[in-house]
Order: C-alpha cells, then sequence, then structure tokens
C-alpha cells in the first residue's frame, strides 16, 4: 500500500451504497491450530536512506524467501522511480532476525532487478512470488494486475485479470482505490495462486462495511501450461474496524501464505488516525465456502465465507516494547532447531523515513498438533 495517508481520499471519498448482504453465516468457531510467539526482543531495523544500485531502499511490501538466508522484496512505488524486487540477507535464529556474521543492518539490502518499462507511475507493486521456474510473479494494487517476470526482469506475461475487479469501471464498480490485489501467494505445488483485493469492491459493500461486514473476495488461479487462467472465488470477511478517530481509517487483507498441510495464514493491518496501527494474523481454511465468482456483486446475496481463526495479534507484543510497524509482506524463514517453522515478516515504510520504518519480525510457528517441541 501507497502512503497510508493517501488512503484518506480513498476512505472519504463519495461511496456508492449497495445494499447489505442477504445473508452471511458466520464462520465456523474452531480452536487455533497453531501458536506464535516472537522471536528475539523486536525486529531488526534497515536504517533508512540507504541506496542500493543506484535505487532507494524502502517500500517494501512483499517479501519471498530464495534460498538460505537470502531473500526478495517488492516495493510499492516512488514516482517515475524504477519498479524493483531488492535482494535482502539476513539470518533468523532463536534470537530473532539479524544481520549476517560480519555485517550491519545498513548491509542486509545486497543489489535490487529492475523490472523493465515498469515504474512508480505505471505499476504499485504489493504482492510477489518465486515460482518453480524461478521466474517471480508480482501483483499490482492500481489496476489491478499480475505479471510474470522473469529473473533479468522482462516481463513473460499478464495473468488475465477477471473483469469485477477492474479499478477502471464507472458505476460505483471494480476496486476501491489503493485497494486492489495486495496480496499474492502460490501453493506448495506449484499449481495453484491466490490473490485478493484488499478492500471491498465498490459494488460488494458500502464504506462503511468497515465497520461491521465488510466482504474481500479470495481470488484462486489455476496453472494451466504456461499460463495461469481465474478459478474460483471465496469470501473472506475482515474483521471489522472497533476504534474510531479523526481522519483515516483503513483495514485490509495485505498477504497471504499457504501452508503445506493445507489452509493458509492471513495477515490483516489496520490504521486508525489518532489510535495507531493494528496487526493481526489469521489461520484460514476455504472447504465449504461458497464460489462466487458467478456474482457480480456480494449485495443481497447468500454465501457462506471462508472460516479463519486469530492465531496471532501483535498487540501481544507492543506490550513488550515492541510496535509493528506498516507490515505487509510475509513468508516462511528457516526451520528451527526443534522442528518448529519460523515466519518472516517485512514493513512498507511508504519512503517516508521520518515517520515510519522498515522493520524484518521473525516469529515461531508451533503447530499445536504437535505437542511441545
Amino acid at each position: 500500500m501507497r502512503a497510508l495517508f493517501l488512503l484518506l481520499l480513498a476512505a472519504c471519498g463519495p461511496a456508492s451504497v449497495p445494499p447489505p448482504p442477504a445473508h452471511v453465516p458466520p464462520p465456523p468457531s474452531a480452536p487455533a491450530p497453531y501458536t506464535l510467539s516472537l522471536l528475539g526482543d523486536g525486529p531488526l531495523v534497515i536504517p533508512p536512506g540507504l541506496e542500493v544500485d543506484g535505487l532507494t531502499v524502502g517500500g517494501l511490501s512483499a517479501i519471498v524467501r530464495s534460498e538460505g538466508d537470502t531473500y526478495r522484496s517488492l516495493i510499492d512505488n516512488q514516482g517515475a522511480a524504477a519498479a524493483r524486487i531488492f535482494e535482502l540477507q539476513f539470518a533468523v535464529t532463536e534470537r530473532g532476525p539479524a544481520p549476517l556474521p560480519g555485517r550491519t543492518p545498513a548491509d542486509v539490502p545486497r543489489s535490487a532487478l529492475r523490472l523493465e518499462g515498469l515504474n512508480g507511475i505505471n505499476f504499485d507493486g504489493e504482492g510477489l512470488v518465486l515460482t518453480p521456474e524461478r521466474t517471480f510473479l508480482v501483483s499490482s494494487e492500481r489496476e489491478p494486475s499480475i505479471r510474470e517476470v522473469s529473473a533479468e526482469g522482462k516481463t513473460l506475461r499478464n495473468l488475465p485479470v477477471p473483469p469485477v475487479f477492474d479499478g477502471s469501471l464507472l458505476g460505483g464498480r471494480g476496486i476501491r482505490s489503493n485497494q486492489g490485489f495486495e496480496a499474492l501467494a502460490i501453493s506448495p505445488d506449484g499449481r495453484s495462486l491466490w490473490t485478493a483485493n484488499e478492500g471491498a469492491l465498490k459494488q460488494d459493500a458500502p464504506d462503511e462495511a468497515m465497520f461491521g461486514v465488510h466482504p474481500i473476495r479470495l481470488l484462486r488461479y489455476d496453472r494451466q501450461g504456461d499460463s495461469w487462467a481465474p478459478a474460483a472465488q471465496h469470501v473472506y470477511v475482515l474483521d471489522p474496524i472497533e476504534k474510531r478517530g479523526i481522519g483515516l481509517h483503513v483495514r485490509g487483507l495485505v498477504d497471504l501464505l499457504p501452508l503445506p498441510e493445507g489452509g493458509f495464514l492471513a495477515l490483516e493491518r489496520e490504521f486508525v488516525a489518532g489510535v495507531g496501527m493494528e496487526v493481526q494474523i489469521f489461520h484460514v481454511t476455504t472447504g465449504g465456502a461458497t464460489d462466487v465468482s458467478g456474482l457480480e456483486s456480494l449485495a443481497g446475496q447468500s454465501y457462506t465465507p471462508v472460516r479463519k481463526t486469530l492465531v496471532y495479534d501483535f498487540a501481544v507484543s507492543a506490550g513488550l516494547g515492541f510496535v509493528p510497524d506498516n507490515l505487509e509482506g510475509m513468508t516462511f524463514g528457516p526451520a528451527l532447531p526443534g522442528g518448529d517453522r519460523t515466519l518472516v515478516l517485512v514493513s512498507d515504510d511508504n519512503f517516508e523515513p521520518r515517520i515510519q520504518s522498515t522493520q524484518i519480525v521473525a516469529l515461531r510457528l508451533h503447530s499445536a498438533t504437535r505437542g511441545a517441541s
């Protein structure tokens, strides 16, 4: 997401007001299948003002692990500067994220891959996937769009986007400004790709839905030869904004991470002006959810949304002195010695280093079915 304060225009602008959903059955309650805990005392912070290969380091909106201690991170946008993917190197251990031995936080960004023909004017990068063929899939929330990009930064193809998401539509339809394809995730077998609109489509819910039932659409693509084809859509209901302030209110789904055993981890981020940031992680399953790909609008329709269960709330960490910034990217890190997995998250400073920071955060992911580690 580009600078949060820019979303004020979208949040406060005129809104179409479709009727509310006729019936949204509440997802079944379930015990949390995982426990998560912060590794170390807090984040690894990349110093502001760094440049790599002549490009400013900032705006990190997505992250994937490439191999070992090497990660890739996509920026959102920076004026007319080149769209780019940074290579980052850092270690994740029981003590949390840290620079590699002999290096400092300023050495974490190592290189930049320019995306040919794309810049901050025609591309608003948000989602990043590394395919089994070692190409990249990148999403832009502005249009919205998804592109496959080579390891050299050349666009190989554009994926078809169902018209219901088209941000250029008139008459109160399509994505809201800066609330397109924020999340992007590939299944462990590389055969399915998932994305979602960050906030409700204009025709699916009114602006006030953010304080109540706020439905967004999880969109699945299926691999077909060398390309991808849109398949099912399922409704994901964002948690409502419960605190109100003066000015900007925004909550959205900012990343998805498929689990090898099935389901997803979903990252929701909320910002309320005068109140602050809230970040939560949910476990999500799609079994039994309605395929709504045939519905032009969710308003007035009956459907069963995906089931979600809260597994981590960063407000707990805030009580320990760690306040999360604008966390937007999430990937798996290395396994810990006891067998638990790790999650690595990155924050988007919106190229506003005076008021935000670039944080790398690591969590322990422990499955409740494994017993004590």
